[in-house]
């Protein structure tokens, strides 16, 4: 096999093997901060973290806002539990973008 080939054979094979893992900080109903940890394949896509926070969280608006009341407009959930923070990363140890 010609070594361009084996260059780009080697370097779809780890493209295909990438690991992004989303980490959710969400409210436990003892009002703890819990660490959920998901991995999600990135073979043959390009997904990017808030891609992944969309398709594994659920936006719900705040029906108590009003512009200037000092609330927030909304929350994400995972499960029915607020998220408080959502941090990316891949599995050679990059930066999720």
């Amino acid at each position: 096999m010609h070594s361009k080939s084996l260059d780009l054979l080697t370097t779809y094979h780890l493209n295909i093997m990438k690991i992004l893992m989303l980490i959710f900080g969400v409210v436990s109903s003892d009002g703890q901060i819990e660490l959920i940890k998901i991995p999600i394949s990135k073979a043959l896509s390009d997904i990017t973290c808030e891609n992944a926070l969309e398709k594994y969280a659920k936006f719900k608006e705040n029906p108590q806002y009003t512009s200037g009341n000092g609330e927030v407009w909304g929350y994400y959930y995972y499960k029915n539990k607020p998220v408080v923070l959502h941090y990316c990363t891949e599995s050679g140890g990059e930066d999720g973008k």
